[in-house]
């Protein structure tokens, strides 16, 4: 039944664009026939994953309509039915009682069950959220479809009803389509999403991917470009892969050597690696290149970097620093 509910190598922040629009989403186990599938004009997938436990989690936003989409799909012993799909709707209401629900409504619709209310408040911040739950049972499979809408208003009903109305269930045959080639730009988003929220392993596949695109064919505009070369140096080097971060850095230098913060990342990977000397090497080119940053960028001060603190108290090394 569904549920009811390192060290940073010389940290950069970034903005994390959201892949492009889809017509319609697909979600289903791989040993199924079927899919369930969603008219979901103007959503873009965050993410789409098999949980450790097996379950299928899609989300999904949509930038015009701010209506936010989930569907998980979930494994039983036995078959699913409706009556699971009320006792689910009891635990959620008994699990956000604190935010008091209100204008709480129950019903079905075919073999759909249905569970709507909304959070005027949460936590004591008004969000007026409105939230629909569809439950559909198929075989031995609940499907959960999380609708929610923050400062709600009656005009965003038919929206909501809209999404909610195309939630069917599809042969595979049909559902499936070739997807469209992914390009760099497709990676760095990717690869960006998972960097935001501490996923380096993940960000490394995307980023990785994505650079490789950019060796044989660039594509990205220079800015694009430094960033997902030097968030995949940094995701390297936040796991402990130097060897890897320092090959990025430098393949890095080789194509744009008058972007400082290649330099300075180096300069982090031998201070990690206890070589003072090198890392002053790659600390000075980095500041003689520092009117280079992306416009709104700034240059980290390297005495509040926990990768040269153990050179702090060494008299050659803050001299360096100092005439930065």
């Amino acid at each position: 039944m569904l549920r009811v509910t390192g060290r940073i190598l010389c940290a950069i922040a970034g903005i994390v664009p959201l892949l492009s629009a889809q017509k319609s989403l697909n979600i289903s186990f791989p040993d199924k026939p079927w899919s369930l599938q969603i008219d979901a004009d103007g959503f873009h997938v965050q993410t789409d994953e098999t949980k450790p436990d097996g379950r299928r989690y899609l989300l999904a936003s949509n930038e015009r309509t701010k209506i936010e989409l989930s569907v998980t799909l979930e494994r039983i012993e036995g078959t699913a039915d409706l009556n699971g799909c009320d006792d689910n709707f009891r635990g959620r209401l008994a699990t956000f009682s604190e935010w008091k629900p209100a204008d709480v409504r129950q019903s079905r619709d075919g073999n759909m069950a249905l569970l709507e209310f909304i959070f005027h408040t949460v936590n004591g911040v008004p969000v007026e959220q409105k939230n629909i739950f569809a439950c559909l049972p198929k075989g031995d499979v609940y499907v959960d479809v999380h609708l929610s809408k923050a400062s709600f208003v009656a005009s965003d009903q038919a929206a909501l009803s809209s999404v909610l109305k195309s939630v069917r269930f599809v042969e595979k045959a049909a559902a499936e389509s070739p997807r469209p080639q992914l390009g760099s730009i497709d990676y760095w988003r990717q690869g960006s999403k998972f960097y935001v929220v501490a996923d380096y392993a993940k960000a490394i596949e995307q980023y990785q991917k994505g650079l490789d695109l950019e060796k044989r064919n660039r594509k990205l505009d220079q800015t694009t470009w430094r960033v997902m070369v030097d968030n995949l140096g940094m995701a390297y080097g936040i796991t402990g892969k130097s060897d890897s971060a320092e090959e990025v850095f430098r393949y890095g230098i080789s194509v744009d050597s008058s972007y400082p913060l290649f330099y300075y990342n180096l300069a982090c990977v031998y201070a990690e690696r206890d070589d003072m000397d090198s890392a002053m090497r790659y600390l000075s080119t980095a500041f003689k290149y520092r009117q280079n940053v992306i416009a709104g960028e700034k240059m980290p001060d390297p005495r509040g970097d926990d990768s040269f603190q153990r050179f702090m108290k060494n008299e050659k090394f803050r001299k360096l620093i100092d005439s930065f």
